[in-house]
């Protein structure tokens, strides 16, 4: 019987995500669950406009209900879009 030969294959990819700020500030980027280009907020940003609290925030990215980016350099970006879907859907916030 011969030995079977055991071969190993490591490859490396890189992703650019591209931000796009506009005169007013505003930030715009693609979100990969939206399929789209939208605006992105800065966690602060979305604490601010919806009232929820930070860690609500982080939760709710996490089990996917909001769409979240998180940058090379750890900086957490989040969908505008999927959170004021799920700002209308759950009544929370302001």
């Amino acid at each position: 019987m011969a030995k079977a030969k055991k071969i190993l294959i490591t490859t490396e990819s890189f992703e650019t995500f591209v931000l796009q700020i506009d005169r007013k500030g505003k930030a715009f980027g693609h979100c990969i669950r939206c399929g789209r280009d939208i605006e992105l907020l800065s966690i602060d940003q979305a604490v601010s406009g919806t009232g929820l609290k930070t860690s609500e925030l982080v939760r709710r990215i996490e089990s996917n209900e909001i769409h979240g980016i998180e940058t090379g350099s750890g900086h957490l970006l989040i969908c505008a879009r999927s959170l004021a879907v799920y700002i209308e859907e759950k009544g929370v916030g302001k």
